[in-house]
């Protein structure tokens, strides 16, 4: 029951209306309206009455039901008494009596407004709902009276109705409210109250579409921009009163409702196309991978679609609203549980059907009666254009669009009348832009139908059709990834048409216009418009291909800061559409949008939007600049809010953040960012997500940081967000933390082209190895990981824009480089330029190198800068196209830099050549001779270059020649006189180049250090190329690209060393190829550009371990040794000494390269550079020598190389000596350890590279570190003993073995083993060449040359002498160390007494003699063995041989009969020639034998010296060793001795062998007689290893032997001796006693010492020893004593013998 106070405020509203009512009834035909109207008067003025209704109402308990009326307190009206006050308001509209009605509709708009009214408008639901229906009802039947006051107050109840959040409007009643209004703005004669009808309906759609959207009746609306609504024959009230009326209007009613909108908050819906007027509270994005799936089971095919839409079409629906009422018959068929969705779906079917009304016939071509459709077809528009997220991907609606609206738009598509077709366009736009993930199939139909099927009609098009398809595409370009969904889902698909293709082509046909010869419906003007049209839709589908690419690769617009204003200059910006209201997206609907966009429907004027976005624009330029500084410019201005959860929708969804300083403001480690990290990290949702396409999804909206810290901040909360969103994948979050960081490396790693050694999946796996809290990831989902990432890198795939480029590439080329070839329009111009920057952008950044070199060749073509005699204004923006590119797309141009820096270096040649600046040929030219000189020059030159000299002349005459764009100079190599006319041109065409200035072409160049680290790579390249090409012009050599190379290396100084690695890499072989030019200038202009940049490098510091100064050093190493102008080589001994005096600090690693310049001068031929090298190398090793292994020891090695090649100096001895005795020096650096101090790296190198030491010997000292170099010194030192000069010779031996006595002690095992080997032994390779190294004889070998060579080199074996003697010394001095060498000692010793020289043998035996004086206390057992060992070695190598003397030689035979045939050899020259080589090789074998007798004799006796030096140390085992050596020695020498044949041919040869005879009678006797010695002494010393049996077994047989021998050789040969085993009493042959010769008789007397030894020894055996022995001895004495023509001294010695010794025996046996 209300309260009095209650009915006081509800009266308040009704009693007025009810007063108004009953006053203007009429009393005989509203009577009963009038009563009723009196009645409920009565009750709500009398309590009496209230307090009777009362008591009824507890009577009657279905009177007490709540009613739908309520005084908006807590008290309410029960159905009876509702229906008692609202009837007679229901009663009254229904009078059409405009004065009742009047105040009946205005009462029920106030009760709505105050929310007395509540519950839903229902009229088949219960007696509340029906109650309700009918009064809204009442209210709609109310326009019918015409009045246009009524029609307002009718708007205004309807809005209020709809708006109201306590009166609930929904299904028919909805459906009739929408209806009413549309048939005010049809049916009313006033413009304000159509305008306000129209404002109504939109603003009913906004509350319906937004309601269902937020799925809640209480969602806060805002009202409309009526201004943008405005049609422009609407506009016609130039002061904008109807505007500000109906504004007024919807805002007065959207004001009315309490807690529809916060007070004093500014409106914030305008019906912009990214305003989110339907959008739900949370930004929506749409997945770029759901936006058109193919696979959607109710997408139907599209050749089948399109037939049943046409058959619909023709059978008509019987659902279609008929005129003055709604039909409810499809209401049935709706089965949705939403009333919200139900009522947006009912009002988007309901306007399809009034789009698709069929007007009469004669209304078809009058928009008057083509209202009703138009406004239809607007209010379709509006909806899609602003459609939420629910609208665009509920099955339900997508189902209506398919079933209704593509039925409107079959229909209406093919209108003649403009607005409709323009509508349908404009609502297809939508659809493509915002539906087309699940409209493919119809999307497929309605483009060739609309679109394709006008821009493919060339000749015949409707012109204001075509204008508005051609509009339509531009709009389509605005959101990129339209085109690229477009090509995927058609042009791709085999089942569909290719519709991005046709488009294109399309495009092109009609930018070409129509060809000649055809007839046409189009006026020229209109001809012209659409060709300007067409070529405007080409550079938008290539800038939206750009947008999309630069999107998906992360790419920053350089644009951006520029787009503001040619927004704010386009002729669009007075005349923005009501979608675009806001400005910041010019997009008929994108899915993206930010919240900047949001915000800006704060405003509501076009000044106050224009305001907004300028300081929108300044905080993001600002956060580009300053992250920090940025937001908090932003939060101040009301931008964006100050929460961190504000601030990441900001980031993560406004356009034009530089995506790499958004990561490194979310990595920031201060509270705020930090939050907003965090926040921005939960926004994503990675529920079901694999793990790399949650990172992709995650990368998408920012760039990593470079600092490691910020990457981990970044890293851990995505682990934590993926873990929570994914709580069974990983144990903890730790594991996913770890494999993002692994996912991360391996995408870089798989897509790097930098990196050559690729990750394998088994490294992968490897690497991941225990994240998972311990455990291993199963290696099946490692496998899938790294499969997935190395196949597509972590960035949107881009590869389909390749396709999309293959298609159309071809067309735009032609398309822009027509118009640009033959039009002089400037817009034309631009559009063709812009088109182009475009296409290089989009085909540069896809590394599509045909493809970008087309445009880019084709763009520096049109420059016209090879032929400046052609150069016009549209040239002259066509280089400033080339620079915008160059500054744009730098990073993406790759080889196409060279096009771009030929057409800089030709500009600045024409600038030059227009200052009238002399060309660099002039100083560059070869001398011409004298008639060259003499020719006159041409006077036809600029009046400007006049002044300049008379250099200019004849350059000035070929500049005006037209050339071609390949050719290599300005003018190419035309030839001919020169007009005044083309001077003139050409002083104009100058004029206009300096629109272009030297700065802007000079900021390639500066900002190239902007460039990324492939690029510069590409740049300097390119540069390298160019520059050579200007170099190499034989009649136009220029130098600009070369002094750039050196500015663009100090503008990148600062890169990192692996780029500049790169980069050094490509300018050390341009400066290499360049230094060694014929062109001497040239030359010497590169080296110093080479010497400004290495001072440039000099002064960088070089950490330790690196190799960079060594690297940037070698282009001076190059040319230095390949160069062959001596200018060259002197100006880079010259640069490089510069260098080391003013950057010795810095030169670190640069060493080698220096002393490798250095080195090569050494050997130069001119004697100047030595000279001026070894000045230099003085200085370094005197002032900087702490310098050289500061940073790495192995250049000292680098140093001591270079000392060596000038000890090698053939200019100045002074010079050798002097790097001699730096060599001295460096030996005592080195052993001082001054490597070790100076060098900090000294544990680097491993000492096991060269000398290994052993253990007890690698802390020597601590220098062991540092000793393997002393290798080259050494060395060195060692060659120079070769060296023909002798004062060289002789320093270099004394520093060599100075070097080695002083520092040996240093030395271990290994190192004296290398320097025995590598460095002492070589001394001798060359006296010891000719050994054969199987140790064979062989006479011949090696002996013909050998003889005059070593005669020839005699002076040599002085110094081999004393080497040797040295070596000997310095092995016994550290013979505690080298001791286990003594065997390779022995064995060069050895190999000199093989020596076929008498001088050899003889130093070698010295040599022998000298190491066992000095070292044989020294020796063991075993190294005496060792010793005795090579003695014995030497005896067997050194046997004399004179076989070749009866072995039936040629030489022989040939000296024989050389009498006989003495005049036949004078005749025949060949045989003489014979002769006398047999002859030669004669002498060389008799020579040879002699040399070997004579060194076994010194070799025999050397043996017997060291014998007795050391006879006590010697074992018994060494000194039989030694027996056996001199053993054989005598025998081979008894057998030479015996042989009758060879004597006798020795004879014969007396002449030449002088020997006696026989030969080595000497030999053998001295052999024979230390043998004795040897055996006698064992006897006597009996020293270890003694063992008597042995001994006396060889004194026996020794004593047999010589025995033998004489006895054989006193017989003579006239009779053969007596058999030793013969007994003494056989009978002997009887001989006669034949005289002896002289001869004969000297060698007996020669022997006999010898005999009267042996028998002395045989009878020193002992009695025992004695008498075991007679029976063998005695047949020999019995030869004895039968000799007969022995010696008086062996006779004696017998006597003795036989008295002493061997008569006591035989009496002792008798």
């Amino acid at each position: 029951m209300a309260s009095s106070e209650a009915d006081s405020r509800l009266s308040k509203v009704v009693a007025p209306a009810l007063e108004k009512i009953v006053k203007n009834a009429s009393w005989r035909k509203h009577s009963k309206l009038a009563h009723e109207c009196k009645s409920v008067l009565e009750r709500l003025t009398s309590p009496n009455k209230q307090q009777q209704s009362s008591s009824a109402a507890d009577a009657d308990p279905e009177a007490s039901i709540p009613g739908p009326l309520h005084d908006g307190g807590t008290t309410e009206y029960s159905l009876a008494e509702s229906e008692s006050i609202l009837s007679p308001l229901i009663n009254a509209c229904g009078t059409g009596f405009l004065k009742i009605v009047d105040p009946a509709i205005d009462c029920v708009q106030k009760l709505i407004a105050h929310g007395y009214l509540r519950g839903e408008a229902d009229p088949t639901g219960a007696t509340e709902g029906k109650l309700l229906a009918r009064l809204i009802e009442s209210v709609c039947k109310c326009y019918d009276i015409g009045d246009d006051a009524i029609e307002l107050s009718v708007l205004k109840a309807l809005l209020s109705a709809v708006t109201s959040i306590s009166l609930r409007i929904h299904g028919d009643c909805l459906l009739q409210i929408v209806r009413t209004c549309y048939d005010i703005y049809l049916g009313s004669k006033n413009v304000v109250n159509q305008t306000t009808a129209k404002a109504s309906l939109i603003q009913m759609l906004v509350i319906v579409f937004r309601r269902m959207e937020a799925d809640s009746s209480t969602v806060p609306i805002q009202p409309i921009v009526v201004a943008e609504l405005m049609e422009p024959v609407e506009r016609s009230d130039a002061d904008g009163s109807m505007t500000m009326f109906v504004q007024g209007f919807i805002t007065k009613i959207m004001q009315d409702f309490d807690g529809v909108l916060n007070a004093g908050a500014p409106s914030k819906i305008t019906l912009g196309g990214h305003d989110g007027a339907f959008e739900t509270t949370t930004v929506e994005t749409t997945n770029p991978a759901d936006l058109l799936d193919s696979t959607d089971k109710d997408m139907l095919d599209a050749k089948y679609w399109e037939i049943s839409m046409y058959k619909t079409a023709l059978e008509g629906r019987k659902g279609e609203l008929a005129d003055g009422e709604v039909e409810r018959d499809d209401d049935l068929e709706i089965q949705i549980g939403n009333k919200l969705r139900r009522d947006a779906f009912l009002v988007f079917r309901a306007l399809c059907k009034l789009s698709m009304k069929t007007p009469p016939k004669e209304a078809s071509a009058d928009p008057q009666l083509m209202r009703g459709k138009i406004v239809a077809l607007e209010l379709l528009k509006i909806l899609l254009e602003n459609a939420g997220a629910v609208f665009r991907t509920s099955d339900r609606f997508l189902g209506a669009i398919k079933q209704y609206l593509c039925l409107s738009l079959l229909k209406n598509s093919a209108s003649s009348l403009m607005i409709v077709f323009q509508l349908s366009c404009s609502i297809f736009v939508s659809l493509v832009s915002r539906f087309r993930a699940g409209l493919k199939a119809e999307i497929g139909v309605f483009f060739p139908m609309i679109v394709l099927r006008v821009l493919e009609n060339v000749a015949q098009p409707n012109f204001q059709q075509k204008m508005i398809v051609l509009r339509f595409i531009e709009k389509l370009c605005v959101d990129s990834q339209i085109l690229v969904d477009i090509f995927i889902n058609y042009d791709c698909d085999v089942n569909s048409s290719n519709i991005f293709e046709r488009m294109v082509n399309g495009l092109l046909k009609t930018a070409q216009g129509v060809p000649p010869g055809t007839a046409t419906s189009l006026m020229p003007p209109q001809e012209v418009t659409l060709k300007l049209e067409a070529m405007k839709c080409l550079v938008a589908v290539l800038k939206s291909m750009g947008d999309w690419v630069n999107k998906q690769l992360r790419i920053p617009d350089p644009s951006s800061a520029r787009k503001f204003d040619v927004v704010e200059n386009s002729p669009e910006s007075e005349s923005l559409s009501m979608v675009n209201g806001n400005g910041e997206e010019p997009a008929e609907g994108s899915d993206s949008q930010s919240e900047a966009s949001t915000e800006a429907s704060d405003v509501s004027s076009i000044e106050q939007r224009r305001a907004y976005k300028l300081e929108l624009q300044e905080g993001i330029s600002l956060f580009n600049r300053k992250p920090k500084k940025g937001i908090e410019f932003l939060i101040n201005a009301n931008k964006v809010g100050d929460s961190p959860e504000e601030i990441a929708v900001f980031l993560k969804n406004a356009s034009g953040l530089n995506k790499t300083l958004i990561g490194d403001y979310l990595g920031e480690r201060e509270d705020l960012p930090l939050k907003v990290m965090h926040a921005y990290v939960n926004s994503f949702e990675f529920q079901g997500m694999e793990f790399d396409e949650a990172i992709r999804a995650f990368l998408q909206g920012f760039r990593l940081p470079g600092e490691a810290q910020k990457i981990d901040r970044i890293m851990e909360k995505f682990a934590e967000r993926y873990c929570k969103c994914n709580p069974k994948v990983f144990i903890s979050a730790d594991t996913a933390y770890v494999l993002a960081y692994s996912v991360i490396l391996l995408n870089t790693d798989a897509h790097n082209p930098m990196v050559k050694n690729k990750m394998s999946a088994d490294d992968f796996i490897r690497n991941n190895r225990g994240i998972d809290d311990g455990k291993d990831l199963p290696e099946e989902y490692l496998r899938s990981l790294y499969a997935r990432i190395s196949k597509n890198e972590i960035k949107m795939n881009v590869v389909i824009l390749r396709f999309m480029v293959e298609v159309c590439w071809a067309p735009m080329l032609a398309a822009f480089s027509v118009p640009l070839d033959q039009s002089d329009d400037e817009v034309v111009i631009g559009l063709c330029l812009e088109g182009f920057r475009c296409a290089i952008h989009v085909t540069a950044v896809m590394s599509m190198k045909t493809h970008r070199d087309a445009f880019v060749t084709s763009l520096a073509k049109f420059t016209s800068l090879h032929s400046p005699a052609d150069i016009k204004q549209k040239n002259v923006e066509a280089i400033k196209a080339l620079v915008a590119i160059a500054d744009e797309d730098g990073n993406y141009l790759q080889e196409a830099w060279e096009h771009i820096l030929t057409c800089v270096s030709r500009f600045e040649h024409l600038h030059l050549l227009g200052e009238g600046a002399p060309p660099d040929a002039t100083f560059f030219a070869f001398p011409q001779n004298e008639s060259e000189k003499s020719k006159p020059a041409k006077s036809n030159v600029l009046p400007v270059l006049k002044k300049k000299g008379p250099g200019r002349m004849q350059y000035a005459a070929a500049a005006v020649l037209r050339g071609s764009y390949d050719s290599a100079g300005i003018g190419g190599n035309a030839s001919g006189g020169v007009t005044s006319d083309q001077m003139n041109s050409l002083v104009s065409n100058l004029n206009m180049l300096e629109q272009v200035g030297s700065s802007e072409m000079n900021r390639i160049f500066t900002r190239s250090q902007k460039l990324n680290s492939e690029a510069i790579i590409d740049f300097v390249k390119a540069l390298c190329k160019v520059s050579m090409e200007e170099l190499r012009s034989a009649s136009d050599p220029r130098v600009f690209s070369l002094t750039k190379i050196v500015e663009i290396a100090h503008y990148n100084m600062n890169r990192i060393r692996l780029v500049w690695s790169s980069i050094w890499h490509v300018l050390s072989d341009f400066f290499v190829t360049i230094g060694c030019s014929e062109n001497l200038s040239i030359s010497i202009f590169a080296m110093d550009s080479l010497r400004q940049l290495s001072m440039k490098f000099l002064e960088r510091e070089e950490l330790a371990n690196y190799n960079f100064q060594n690297e940037f050093m070698k282009p001076f190493v190059i040319v230095m040794r390949k160069s062959s102008a001596v200018e060259i080589r002197e100006l880079i001994v010259r640069c490089v000494s510069q260098m080391v005096l003013s950057r010795v600090n810095n030169v670190k690693s640069g060493w080698k390269s220096m002393f490798m310049v250095f080195t090569t001068a050494a050997y130069d031929d001119h004697k100047n550079i030595v000279l001026l090298a070894f000045e230099i190398m003085e200085k370094i090793i005197r002032d900087y020598f702490p310098y050289i292994t500061e940073t790495e020891t192995t250049t000292f090695t680098d140093c001591v190389n270079c000392l060596i090649a000038f000890t090698n100096s053939r200019f100045n001895k002074d010079i050798s000596l002097n790097a001699i005795a730096f060599l001295r020096f460096c030996a005592t650096k080195l052993a001082g350890g001054d490597l070790a101090s100076s060098s900090r790296n000294n544990e680097k190198e491993p000492l096991s590279r060269l000398s290994p030491s052993s253990p007890h010997h690698a802390g020597k000292d601590g220098k062991e570190n540092h000793l393997y170099f002393w290798f080259p010194l050494l060395a060195g030192l060692s060659e120079l003993s070769f060296d023909p000069r002798p004062e060289i010779r002789k320093s270099a031996l004394q520093v060599l073995f100075d070097t080695l006595r002083n520092h040996g002690h240093l030395f271990s095992l290994p190192l004296w083993e290398r320097v025995f080997e590598s460095v002492l032994f070589p001394i001798f390779d060359y006296v010891r060449h000719a050994i054969d190294p199987t140790g064979g004889d062989s006479p011949g070998q090696g002996i013909d040359g050998d003889t005059g060579e070593l005669d020839q080199d005699a002076w040599l074996y002085e110094t081999c002498t004393l080497a040797l003697q040295l070596v000997v010394d310095l092995f016994v001095k550290f013979y505690s160390t080298v001791n286990p060498l003594l065997r390779k000692v022995l064995k060069l010793l050895v190999s000199f007494i093989r020596r076929p020289h008498q001088s050899l043998a003889g130093i070698g035996i010295a040599a022998f003699v000298r190491l066992m004086s000095n070292a044989g206390d020294l020796f063991s057992d075993d190294k005496w063995l060792e010793v005795v060992l090579s003695l014995r070695e030497a005896a067997n190598a050194t046997l004399p041989d004179f076989s070749f003397l009866v072995s039936g030689e040629p030489a022989v035979h040939s000296y024989k009969h050389a009498g006989l045939t003495e005049q036949s050899n004078v005749e025949n020259g060949e045989s003489a020639d014979v002769h006398e080589r047999l002859m030669t090789r004669l002498y060389a074998a008799i020579s040879d034998a002699k040399c070997r007798a004579a060194v076994q004799l010194l070799l025999i006796q050397a043996v017997m010296e060291v014998y007795n030096m050391y006879r006590p140390q010697l074992s018994a085992k060494n000194t039989l060793v030694l027996y056996d050596a001199l053993h054989d020695v005598a025998s081979h020498a008894h057998k030479i001795n015996t042989d009758s044949q060879l004597r006798s041919r020795l004879q014969e040869f007396s002449s030449i062998t002088q020997m006696q005879d026989p030969p080595l009678l000497r030999l053998e006797n001295e052999s024979f007689q230390i043998c004795l010695t040897f055996l006698q002494n064992l006897i006597l010393d009996r020293p270890p290893s003694y063992d008597e049996s042995e001994v006396e077994s060889c004194m026996v047989s020794l004593c047999h032997e010589v025995l033998q021998f004489y006895i054989i050789t006193s017989h003579g040969s006239g009779r053969p001796p007596p058999s030793a085993s013969s007994s003494p009493n056989e009978p002997q042959p009887r001989s006669l006693i034949i005289p002896l010769g002289s001869g004969k008789r000297r060698e007996l007397a020669s022997r006999a010492p010898l005999v009267v030894a042996t028998l002395q020894a045989i009878c020193s055996l002992g009695e025992t020893s004695f008498e075991r022995n007679l029976t063998g001895f005695f047949p020999l004495l019995w030869s004895l004593i039968s000799c007969e023509h022995g010696s008086n001294e062996v006779q004696v010695a017998l006597s003795d013998m036989l008295s002493s010794w061997v008569g006591p025996v035989l009496l002792r046996s008798c």
